[in-house]
C-alpha cells in the first residue's frame, strides 16, 4: 500500500514537471536566436481572446491561451488599439507592456522647405504603408480653415479657383513621427496644431511692430523661400519685396507666376508673365493673396528681419546666388556685363 502510493505521489510529480516544462516552453519568446520584426494592428473593440489569437496567428506567441490566462491572471483589460512592432524574442510579458501603455509603432515623413500643399499632400498618398486619400487630407485641412482663420486673420474670400488654396504655407517643413493608427484626421489635426503652437505666435509678435499682418509676413517668407536659393541671400531678397512694396511696385518674382500656371515650368517666359492671375506679381501691384510654399525658419526670419538695403532689383546667376541693384539702369548694367 505504501510502495502504492509512493508510485502514485511520484506520477503525480512527473505530471506536474512535465506541465510545468511545457507551460515554461509555452511562455518562452517564440526565437530569441533569429528574430523576426512582426507588425500586428490591435483593433478597436478586439477582446482580450481575440488580441491572443492575432498574435498566435502571427507567430509572436506560442500559445493564445497561455496568453490569455496570463492577462486573466493579472487583471489586465486595457490593452489599446494601434500597430505594434513585435519581436519573436519579446516575452509574453514585454508583449503585454507593449499593447498595454500603447507603444505604437510610428512612421517618419519628411516635409522640405518650400514644399507646396499639392506637394506636402501627395507626399502623404504616396506612401507605402499607411494609406492616406488625397482628397480625404484636404477635405480634413479645410474643415478646420474657421480655426485658421481666427488666429491668422486672412480674408475668407480668397477661394477664387483650384489654384488658391489658403492653408498654403501653414504646414512647416520639417521631420514629423505619426502613429502608424493615425487616420487623415488625426495626421491633419497634428499638423494645424504644430502650426498654431509653434509658427502663429512668432508672427503674430513680429506683426505688432510692422505695417504687414501675422499672415502677410507668412505670404512674404513663402516669397522669399522661392527666390532664395542661399541662405545668406535671404535678408537681402527680402529687403527687395519690402522696398518694393513700400514704393507700389510689382514684386515681379517669377516663383509667384510658376506658382500661378497649371503646369511647372523650368524657366519662366515671357508668355507666363501674361497669366491672368491674383498670383501674377508682374501684373499687380501688392502681395500675392496666399503663401506660395510652406517656408523654412531661416526665410521667416528673414521676412521679420530683413536687411537694411536700397535694392530694387536682382537677377539669379547659374550658381543660385544673385546680383542685386538699386535702379533699372544699374540692373540692366550688370546683366549686360555678365553677358
Amino acid at each position: 500500500m505504501k510502495l502504492k502510493k509512493i508510485a502514485f505521489l511520484f506520477l503525480i510529480f512527473i505530471l506536474s514537471l512535465s506541465l510545468f516544462l511545457k507551460l515554461d516552453s509555452l511562455i518562452e519568446p517564440v526565437d530569441q536566436v533569429n528574430p523576426k520584426q512582426v507588425r500586428i494592428k490591435i483593433e478597436a473593440g478586439m477582446s482580450g481572446r481575440a488580441i491572443a489569437d492575432r498574435l498566435e496567428e502571427k507567430g509572436v506567441i506560442k500559445s493564445s491561451k497561455v496568453f490569455y490566462f496570463l492577462l486573466r491572471l493579472k487583471k489586465i483589460n486595457n490593452l489599446r488599439t494601434g500597430y505594434y512592432q513585435i519581436s519573436t524574442s519579446n516575452t509574453l510579458l514585454e508583449i503585454i507592456t507593449k499593447i498595454q501603455t500603447g507603444k505604437e509603432e510610428e512612421f517618419k515623413i519628411t516635409i522640405p522647405e518650400g514644399f507646396t500643399f499639392d506637394e506636402i499632400i501627395t507626399r502623404f498618398s504616396e506612401l507605402d504603408f499607411p494609406n492616406y486619400e488625397s482628397q480625404k487630407l484636404k477635405q480634413e485641412i479645410y474643415q478646420l480653415l474657421p480655426k485658421l482663420k481666427e488666429e491668422l486673420n486672412f480674408k475668407a474670400n480668397i477661394i477664387k479657383s483650384e489654384l488658391i488654396y489658403p492653408v498654403e504655407g501653414i504646414i512647416i517643413p520639417t521631420t514629423y513621427k505619426f502613429p502608424l493608427s493615425y487616420q487623415e484626421a488625426d495626421i491633419v489635426n497634428y499638423l494645424v496644431k504644430y502650426f498654431i503652437k509653434n509658427r502663429v505666435p512668432v508672427l503674430k509678435k513680429a506683426a505688432k511692430n510692422n505695417k504687414f499682418s501675422a499672415y502677410e509676413l507668412l505670404i512674404i517668407a513663402s516669397l522669399i523661400e522661392e527666390e532664395g536659393k542661399i541662405d545668406s541671400e535671404n535678408e537681402i531678397i527680402a529687403s527687395v519685396i519690402y522696398n518694393r512694396l513700400a514704393k507700389k511696385m510689382p514684386l515681379q518674382l517669377d516663383a509667384t507666376v510658376q506658382y500661378a500656371l497649371a503646369e511647372r515650368t523650368k524657366r519662366v517666359l515671357y508668355s507666363d508673365l501674361e497669366v491672368d492671375s491674383p498670383y501674377n506679381t508682374y501684373k499687380i501691384k501688392e502681395l500675392p493673396p496666399t503663401p506660395i510654399a510652406s517656408p523654412g525658419a531661416k526665410a521667416l526670419k528673414a521676412a521679420i528681419n530683413p536687411a537694411a538695403t536700397n535694392y530694387l532689383f536682382y537677377f539669379a546667376q547659374a550658381d543660385g546666388s544673385h546680383i542685386f541693384s538699386r535702379n533699372y539702369q544699374e540692373h540692366l548694367n550688370k546683366q549686360r556685363q555678365r553677358n
